[in-house]
């Protein structure tokens, strides 16, 4: 008896105890819930018809905030669907009923958003927290400013390419009323060859959004130097330079995934007035795999000929010397009667490495005249 008694006992306290811990489980399970549902706010928009859309009635909040420099915009959750629409199902499912399945709109003038019955105000968004910021580079020009040039640069070192993206122009200043602009881009000190945009047709700023390709080794990349020229072609097809953007490549760090966008004002060309002689322009390169040494005669200007009626013709004549000893010569062609001649001619010199400390080159520019050559 005894036993039965303390086995009946013990069934009891485990079955007590179990309903305990259920009952535990059950409140701690209905205050979770309780914390994961909102709480649905006590002061619903005032309306004219339960069922019908209705024209917000700003509160005086609202009014007072709407008069500010930054107006408001309200933030509403919808409405709670009526429960009288509602009829319940065997298996606890609902259903509208069929006699009012939609809301009715109400006639008259509309808002700029629309409520529905029941909704309720949380609060109110403020449009000038979400604006961008103001892009400077379009609005602050400085004073005698000629124009504004856009592009983007990015480097791809297993092509060795350059990529420049021509972007747009803004407030560039013509000679004329209208403006039809293009642009002209070298990889200095290569000016025989350019790249060019297309034309855009009367505007003062131009959205180009072009894509360009230079092909140029790493290791002359830092010694190249970027330049574009801004034309206007005017209604005789003549083309006049509005301006000119100079971007040495020296201390920009290029890589595949770091794309550069740059802006530069343009600049008035540099018209320096020549020396008492006349200016001539040329580029060297050398070549250490096949031991050659290049020059690049590329024009003269300001050269004081020795006629007034300039009939001669004028050419450039290159020496490699070595210890003041000549080596080879070589000439441009001859251009008849011009103070400023443009030759672009190439010349190339077989020379050793070891040599270039004692060689050094000599350019002079010639007129002939009367089948004499005489030093101008």
């Amino acid at each position: 008896t005894e036993q039965a008694a303390a086995v009946a006992g013990g069934i009891i306290g485990g079955t007590l105890f179990f309903v305990l811990i259920g009952i535990t489980v059950y409140l701690l399970w209905k205050k979770f819930c309780c914390l994961l549902s909102y709480e649905k706010l006590t002061s619903p928009v005032k309306t004219t018809n339960r069922n019908a859309i209705f024209q917000d009635q700003p509160t005086p909040e609202i009014q007072q905030k709407s008069t500010s420099r930054s107006r408001s915009v309200p933030f509403i959750i919808p409405p709670t669907l009526p429960v009288r629409d509602w009829i319940n199902l065997t298996n606890e499912e609902h259903v509208q009923e069929d006699s009012d399945p939609y809301m009715i709109p109400q006639s008259g003038p509309r808002s700029s958003f629309h409520s529905l019955a029941g909704a309720y105000v949380v609060g109110t968004i403020n449009p000038e927290l979400y604006k961008f910021p103001e892009d400077k580079s379009e609005t602050d020009f400085p004073e005698g400013n000629i124009g504004r040039l856009w592009f983007s640069l990015e480097y791809e070192r297993e092509s060795e390419r350059l990529l420049v993206s021509l972007i747009k122009a803004r407030k560039l200043q013509p000679p004329a009323d209208s403006c039809s602009p293009f642009v002209k881009i070298y990889l200095l000190p290569d000016e025989r060859s350019c790249l060019q945009s297309k034309t855009k047709r009367k505007t003062l700023n131009p959205q180009f959004d072009e894509n360009f390709v230079f092909q140029v080794s790493s290791k002359m990349l830092l010694q190249r130097t970027l330049k574009f020229l801004v034309y206007h072609i005017d209604k005789q097809k003549k083309h006049h330079l509005l301006g000119q953007v100079i971007f040495p490549l020296k201390n920009e760090t290029l890589t595949d995934d770091n794309r550069l966008v740059i802006w530069r004002d343009l600049e008035k060309e540099n018209l320096e007035p020549p020396s008492e002689y006349g200016d001539i322009q040329f580029s060297l390169s050398y070549n250490d795999y096949l031991g050659r040494l290049t020059v690049v005669v590329l024009r003269a200007r300001g050269l004081k000929l020795q006629e007034e009626s300039h009939a001669g013709s004028v050419y450039v004549k290159v020496s490699l010397m070595n210890h003041n000893k000549l080596i080879k010569s070589k000439k441009t062609a001859a251009v008849l009667g011009s103070p400023n001649p443009v030759y672009n001619e190439t010349f190339s010199f077989k020379t050793d490495q070891t040599e270039l400390d004692t060689a050094s080159l000599n350019l002079s520019v010639l007129q002939s005249i009367k089948g004499e050559s005489k030093l101008v």
